[in-house]
């Protein structure tokens, strides 16, 4: 430890406590789980005891809780696309939600509200509302695996939100449609009225259309699972190393437990997980498939979810441990819970096949999941360290882990009573160019005794109060960009320095509170800093063309485009040179884009040249 480290430690400890205090009361237990996925991974976290036996969710990605891709109207082996409405995933996360069940209830089933089948897609009654979130390309290049990357939602739709199956449903025979792997059969499979995933829990209630029981999703998710809010996290950025940090209750039980994380991307295909052996529903006719749900969208399933298990400790000694491997694979199609031995056919490659099978969470020196408990009550415990309780002072400092408190002992970091200082005033603007869907954040790193570790930032609709927890309330924020992906900004910046961002993914016209707090090593938060903003009405405006790099992502705002734009006008566009390479891309341009637009395989092959690119001129402007 610094010495500027341990006069700041000190100095902040004798603040916090009263000089006749010797330690701060028990303190919670912080577990942080580590590792580094890749993009559009879904993502459950638990924690069971060594025996086996389910102890609490502790993270569920925002697809999966919040809108409910487990458990809404379509079949389950329906097609799927960018933000594709209907079908059941009952496979992303099967291990985690047949244990969680077990342990806990079911939820109840969703269907279509009046259509004759769970494999149609498209309307055959008037049973449709507006949708925020998802929606459905009747074109076979918007809809393709290829496109998930480059492509945003046509235009705004209206999609069915559901019923609830009940029991006289199962007697009069409602079914869903379903194929054997290859298609070698299909027949009407039956349904019970439950099922292991919460419902979406993002309607603003009922309207259009809606069937009442939309309007008790909500409600009903949160009786038989009320910690949804508080474990809800968006999509995480691909290949970017996170830390989840899970506070413990100071009366949870020393011992040995395990964390499992289990994981999953849709269309992860290999050799024995293909589109030949699950492919699109071909089987046709009344009561099974319709011709828009065999005709666009893309079949989904390929590698199954893949589970990885960490064995730790709870004690106030703390700890780390890893794993690489995992250990077994989930049902594809989500019907049970059981775990699959790694049998070979989960690929394991991350020099040829990045990102896939296994490698869907990636290596690295410290494993693909990392487990640390950090040391808390470390003076406290049957065996305490030596260091506890030694005398200290500015000219004596404790040892690494421990910090003077104010009556001149050692104790452990964690078991003194501090937390980061406020952010200070949080600035919020809207975007100059999107101001109806991005907004621009920027607030002052605050003083903290100890390393600040996440700045937590959260959206909602309705202010945050006293008394509320901020975990549950609003959502993550997320980036501005196409990607669904959370808004992870840096830590280790020096107090007082101004950090700054773009948030994304606002509704049009929609009064907004953005709250922001800071976290310490120790799980201890900051206050929250609130600002509120109102988004306007969509604008539309002419976007400057960057034609060959617009036809290879799919849209003019995706974010390689804003990059790629800003470079052009901060660096080009202020030269003779410059500006001549600019006026020939502009004669060349749309010709060349043409030739790709409509060529999966083309746009595809731009998208890596570019990438390089991107990335360049990216770091050029960051």
């Amino acid at each position: 430890m610094s010495f500027a480290r341990f006069i700041g430690l000190t100095l902040a400890v004798a603040l916090a406590i009263p000089a006749s205090a010797h330690l701060a009361s028990a303190q919670n237990r912080i577990v942080e789980v580590s590792f580094i996925p890749t993009e559009r991974a879904q993502i459950a976290i638990w924690i069971e005891r060594a025996d086996g036996t389910f102890v609490r969710t502790l993270r569920l990605t925002e697809a999966v809780a919040l809108r409910g891709i487990g458990n809404r109207p379509g079949a389950l082996q329906m097609n799927s696309g960018f933000h594709w409405p209907y079908g059941r995933r009952e496979g992303v996360l099967p291990i985690w939600a047949h244990r969680r069940a077990a342990a806990g209830e079911p939820f109840r089933r969703v269907i279509f509200q009046d259509r004759s089948s769970e494999g149609y897609a498209s309307r055959t009654s008037n049973d449709a509302s507006q949708d925020d979130y998802f929606c459905l390309s009747f074109s076979n290049d918007a809809s393709s695996r290829d496109s998930l990357d480059a492509t945003t939602c046509p235009s705004r739709f209206n999609s069915d939100k559901g019923r609830y199956l009940t029991e006289d449903d199962v007697r009069a025979g409602y079914a869903e449609p379903f194929e054997d792997e290859g298609g070698a059969s299909s027949a009407m499979r039956a349904m019970d009225t439950t099922s292991v995933y919460p419902p979406r829990r993002d309607l603003p209630g009922v309207r259009g259309s809606d069937h009442e029981d939309a309007g008790t999703y909500v409600a009903d998710s949160l009786a038989v699972m009320p910690e949804l809010d508080a474990i809800t996290m968006a999509t995480l950025p691909a290949e970017m190393r996170r830390t989840i940090q899970v506070v413990l209750p100071a009366d949870f039980e020393d011992g040995d437990y395990k964390i499992l994380l289990e994981v999953n991307v849709e269309g992860d295909y290999a050799e024995a997980w293909d589109p030949e052996r699950f492919p699109t529903p071909m089987v046709g006719g009344s009561g099974s498939w319709d011709f828009w749900a065999i005709s666009y969208g893309y079949p989904y399933r390929g590698q199954p979810s893949v589970l990885f298990e960490v064995p730790f400790r709870v004690g106030n000694a703390g700890g780390t441990w890893q794993t690489s491997d995992p250990v077994g694979y989930g049902d594809i199609h989500g019907l049970s819970g059981e775990v699959q031995d790694m049998d070979g056919s989960i690929t394991d490659d991350p020099e040829t096949r990045p990102g896939s099978g296994a490698d869907r969470l990636q290596e690295d020196p410290r494993g693909r999941v990392e487990v640390h408990v950090v040391p808390t009550n470390v003076c406290t415990g049957d065996d305490p360290p030596p260091q506890c309780f030694t005398e200290c002072d500015a000219t004596r400092p404790c040892d690494e882990g421990f910090v003077c408190n104010a009556t001149s002992e050692c104790v452990g970091i964690c078991d003194v009573v501090m937390a980061p200082e406020s952010l200070g005033a949080l600035e919020l603007t809207l975007d100059e160019e999107r101001s109806w869907e991005y907004a621009h954040v920027a607030f002052v790193a605050p003083i903290s005794a100890r390393e600040v570790t996440s700045y937590q930032i959260r959206v909602g609709t309705v202010p945050f109060e006293a008394g509320m927890e901020f975990a549950s309330w609003g959502v993550e924020a997320k980036v501005a960009s196409l990607e669904q992906e959370a808004l992870v900004l840096p830590t280790g910046q020096a107090p007082g320095t101004r950090i700054e961002a773009d948030l994304g993914h606002l509704m049009p016209q929609t009064h907004y509170y953005v709250g922001v707090r800071a976290t310490d090593e120790c799980g201890a938060p900051s206050p929250v800093a609130i600002a509120e903003i109102e988004t306007t009405e969509i604008i539309f405006t002419t976007v400057s063309p960057c034609f060959v790099a617009t036809a290879a992502y799919g849209s003019p705002m995706a974010s390689e485009i804003g990059a790629l734009r800003r470079f052009r006008d901060r660096h080009l566009m202020n030269n003779a040179v410059g500006r001549g390479l600019v006026a020939l891309y502009y004669d060349l341009g749309p010709s060349a884009a043409d030739q790709i637009r409509e060529d999966d395989s083309a746009r595809s092959v731009v998208r890596h040249i570019l990438a390089p690119i991107v990335s360049f001129v990216s770091w050029l402007d960051g």
